[in-house]
């Protein structure tokens, strides 16, 4: 519907477009193009699993408490949709797998502020291979609830050391969760960032690589308060009040739906190519915006 109707119009000259922005007359060009961005609202989460790997080799100790206050932050995002959850720690060494939980809806804020600092310290820092290990093994079983959606949190200052690529990673975990909804979230030093170096493994490359696959950007862990941003990181528990568009747009030719009906709640915000929704879609909703451009 929604492209049908920019079609009419670019084609049709002196269209007013309305908006919460103000009137604008929109003439036809033939130097234009149509363009759609489109999301889905995150669907009602019914229950959550939760597993956070921490790479706890002596240069990450001092990260214990960040990661603790993170995931307590995170804790008030999930709980704003469900009070069915639970989380799980592990280390990143597949050879000493430490791991500590589950930890509910009902552990005090202390016992998920300790719990990255009661984890074993370990040397390795394999984040895909210990993920995979321990999901397959014992613990893993008996932590993961088959029908709960899922999140992965990799917490490293340092690269990816297994032999596993980040998208045959993906690619198994793609498969590992068939059916249900899952995300990651990525905490690592990043190309270009606050502590990146020459030495050959202290950027995390593969890390930044899966979080690019799933079309998000890793956290730095040398910025300050990555925790905040840490909770405020998945798709999973961020309610969608924003879109950001792909392309710039002619401001008169935006026209926004919302499950396939036009809305006038809205605004464009041009210094961040922005379309802010007055009103927070319901949980699945299809949101859609279209827009002219003009084609150099």
């Amino acid at each position: 519907m929604i492209w049908k109707y920019l079609r009419i119009l670019i084609l049709t000259a002196g269209i007013l477009v309305t908006g919460c922005t103000p009137d604008y007359q929109f003439t036809e060009s033939e130097n234009t193009q149509v363009i759609i961005d489109s999301t889905f609202q995150v669907d009602k989460i019914g229950s959550l699993d939760v597993l956070v790997v921490i790479d706890t080799s002596g240069s990450m100790r001092d990260n214990d408490t960040t990661v603790g206050t993170g995931i307590e932050l995170f804790r008030s995002d999930i709980e704003s949709l469900t009070s069915d959850y639970q989380f799980g720690f592990i280390t990143m060494d597949s050879n000493y797998l430490s791991y500590i939980g589950p930890y509910d809806s009902s552990a005090s804020s202390i016992d998920l502020l300790l719990a990255p600092s009661l984890l074993s310290s370990t040397s390795g820092e394999a984040g895909f291979e210990a993920t995979y290990v321990f999901l397959v093994s014992e613990d893993g079983i008996s932590f993961r609830r088959p029908e709960a959606d899922f999140l992965l949190f990799l917490v490293s200052d340092e690269e990816e050391q297994s032999s596993i690529t980040a998208q045959i990673f993906y690619e198994w975990l793609q498969e590992f969760f068939n059916g249900i909804q899952h995300d990651i979230t990525v905490v690592t030093t990043t190309p270009g960032g606050e502590c990146s170096s020459d030495w050959e493994n202290a950027t995390g490359y593969k890390y930044v690589e899966l979080a690019n696959i799933y079309n998000k950007d890793a956290i730095d862990i040398c910025e300050e308060d990555w925790e905040v941003w840490l909770s405020e990181s998945s798709f999973l528990t961020q309610m969608i009040s924003s879109i950001q568009l792909s392309q710039t747009p002619i401001p008169a030719s935006i026209i926004v739906y919302v499950n396939h009906e036009s809305i006038y709640g809205w605004s464009y915000e041009e210094a961040s190519n922005t379309v802010i929704l007055d009103t927070t879609p319901y949980y699945g909703s299809l949101i859609e915006v279209g827009y002219a451009v003009i084609i150099e």
